[in-house]
């Protein structure tokens, strides 16, 4: 999804700076002012797209840590009580421990992964920046 999201972007900004260039002057675009224009297009899609991974990944694990002072609350609801009633705490914490315990390797698999996504997201505009040059050439 980061790679479509960001190729259209960049797809998006690369025929805004173009059309911009065709109103503000009557001289056709060159292969080096499409180049540069590319390039520009390029970095404002490289900010963008690490901004939203880290916006992210900041809300991610935001929602992991008000998660867990769910379950802290849920623990020392569960030590103050009694008979049945402690037993069915004891065992909501328990299940909700095992799952905030797979949570946490996900979390750490979701922002590696978010690097690689992006490493495959430029990988990807860099070779369709170099198809363009081919085809300018």
């Amino acid at each position: 999804m980061v790679r479509r999201i960001g190729c259209t972007v960049a797809g998006l900004l690369l025929a805004a700076a173009l059309t911009a260039r065709a109103n503000s002057t009557n001289a056709p675009a060159t292969a080096d002012d499409v180049k540069r224009e590319t390039k520009e297009a390029l970095a404002a899609t490289k900010d963008y797209t690490a901004q939203q991974v880290k916006d992210f990944n900041k809300k991610a694990e935001a929602k992991f840590r008000k998660l867990g002072k769910k379950l802290d609350e849920l623990k020392a609801k569960a030590d103050k009580q009694t008979g049945q009633a402690k037993a069915d705490l004891d065992k909501k914490v328990t299940e909700a421990q095992k799952k905030a315990d797979e949570l946490k390797p996900k979390l750490n698999e979701l922002q590696a992964a978010t690097s690689n996504a992006w490493a495959e997201v430029k990988t990807a505009l860099d070779n369709d920046l170099k198809e363009l040059e081919k085809a300018l050439k």
